[in-house]
């Protein structure tokens, strides 16, 4: 008799990242996370049940592209005036996960979803947590492929109704891209039903 599959955890986490710039293969080896916005969310409604947004402090050690800051808008100077260290950072997103994830498999969704895992784990390793990522990973540029014709993170927010943006802010980048992903469910399980 085969064993039955689990059934996906109650709560995920979905989390966004605006960086110093990304490196390719490996997105964190050579740039830094410095803001993210994580959104605990429940698993069958995609509604969110807490949020967290933070400011972190650049490792000095990493590149710092231009182009990105063009992008989200967080300079240097802003950063050194308004931000946390990376782990009082860290300390912070490891318990908004343990008060309603525990210390088990973290569901994750994201857009294009291994680069926020990559910051994700960047940041947490100044503590010393590694968070033990579920099989299941929801990528919101993989749904927006399939089921929009898109793959960036604008191009889906548009098909699913919402207005362009000028800046990239990691915590409304997260709850657009989870409230597109409930849209994308609901339509998709109207058509079928």
């Amino acid at each position: 008799m085969k064993p039955r599959p689990l059934p996906p955890p109650r709560f995920g986490l979905a989390i966004d990242w605006e960086t110093t710039g990304y490196s390719i293969p490996n997105y964190a080896s050579q740039h830094s996370g410095i803001s993210f916005g994580a959104a605990i969310f429940d698993t069958k409604s995609f509604e969110v049940v807490d949020s967290l947004y933070v400011e972190i402090h650049p490792d000095p050690s990493k590149i710092w592209d231009d182009g990105a800051e063009r992008i989200h808008g967080l300079s240097k100077e802003y950063l050194a005036a308004n931000a946390i260290t990376r782990d009082e950072a860290a300390c912070q997103l490891a318990s908004l996960v343990i008060k309603w994830i525990g210390t088990g498999k973290v569901m994750v969704l994201g857009h294009r979803v291994h680069f926020d895992i990559a910051f994700t784990d960047d940041l947490m390793s100044v503590i010393d947590v590694k968070f033990e990522w579920d099989p299941i990973k929801i990528d919101s540029a993989a749904i927006g492929a399939v089921f929009l014709n898109e793959t960036s993170s604008d191009g889906v927010f548009r098909a699913c109704g919402f207005n362009d943006r000028n800046e990239h802010n990691a915590l409304e980048d997260i709850l657009l891209t989870l409230e597109s992903i409930r849209i994308i469910k609901m339509q998709y399980l109207k058509g079928i039903a």
